[in-house]
């Protein structure tokens, strides 16, 4: 397994529309993305440089962004999303060295490419994001 790039790095919070404000109107970082997942997260990407900053709201209180801010008391870091060079290859060596992916991997991600959130009881209690984004699938923005 090859890391390539830091894709993005997610915060969970509860104040989606006051973040949104923070990161845009505030420090005035264009906004990339917005999306709804089926799973009813809501999803803001902003640009920092070269690099990703994704906002998630879930208030449902078995989804995972959702747990992850009651849990904590509130919002902050939620996971790390890191490009792999074979997202299948490495699923099957991490869970070869005992880290394993959350139930129901893979997904699609914001762009639509394939992603995997390893258990962060794996992990030291950290979420990670695995993606493969492919040449010809990449974003020009990306």
């Amino acid at each position: 397994m090859k890391v390539v790039r830091v894709a993005h790095v997610a915060v969970a919070t509860d104040a989606l529309a006051t973040l949104k404000s923070v990161f845009g109107d505030v420090l005035q970082l264009p906004l990339m993305k917005e999306a709804r997942f089926p799973s009813g997260t809501e999803m803001a990407m902003f640009r920092l440089g070269n690099l990703d900053m994704e906002v998630v709201q879930n208030h449902a209180p078995d989804s995972l962004p959702g747990r992850f801010v009651r849990e904590k008391g509130g919002g902050g870091y939620y996971h790390l999303c890191l490009e792999v060079d074979d997202l299948p290859g490495a699923v099957a060596e991490l869970s070869a060295r005992g880290v394993h992916a959350l139930a129901g991997a893979p997904t699609r991600g914001a762009h639509g490419e394939p992603v995997v959130f390893l258990d962060p009881a794996c992990t030291g209690g950290l979420m990670f994001e695995l993606t493969q984004v492919y040449e010809h699938d990449a974003p020009a923005t990306h």
